[in-house]
């Protein structure tokens, strides 16, 4: 007899089959989604829309626990800021363009630039004494948990890229 498939076993083989990152941490992306599979599975929906590429920017509220996403566009810069959230995961899918992410772990963030703010989930540092670069484009889904403060919209190479991007946050 078949044992029957739990939700959270739905939702981690659908992440299975998307184009996430080797950088993403897979022991802790299981963990969050055998935590909150209906939070990663409206986060999969939405990155899957056939229209996301229409999509104009802003935010897109996905659940009623919190989970959002928003897409945005810019262009990649070749110098930036820490960031780090605790209370949200970050999916960061780049739509058009390429860029890097640097992703370090949070004791080699240094130079704080400002408080945590509880209400914006997030705090800001000035650089990494460690970090690795996590190439972002439509092949490479970024996952970052609050274990990983990052540095998003940097360039790759020496030209800046104008970027259209989405990014879920994730309540955790």
């Amino acid at each position: 007899m078949k044992e029957p498939i739990c939700e959270g076993n739905q939702v981690a083989r659908r992440w299975a089959s998307l184009p996430v990152s080797e950088e993403t941490d897979a022991a802790q992306l299981a963990e969050c989604i055998k935590a909150s599979p209906a939070e990663w599975m409206a986060a999969a929906d939405f990155l899957c829309r056939p229209d996301i590429d229409t999509l104009v920017p802003g935010r897109y509220d996905l659940t009623p626990a919190g989970t959002y996403a928003n897409i945005q566009e810019y262009d990649t810069r070749e110098a930036g800021k820490y960031e780090v959230h605790r209370a949200y995961a970050d999916i960061q899918m780049v739509l058009s363009g390429e860029e890097n992410i640097f992703i370090a772990p949070l004791d080699a963030m240094q130079g704080r630039l400002t408080d945590f703010d509880e209400e914006k989930d997030i705090e800001f540092f000035a650089s990494a004494s460690r970090e690795r670069p996590a190439p972002a484009d439509r092949d490479h889904w970024v996952i970052l948990f609050p274990s990983d403060a990052h540095n998003p919209c940097m360039s790759r190479g020496k030209n800046p890229v104008h970027i259209r991007k989405v990014v879920v946050k994730v309540k955790l």
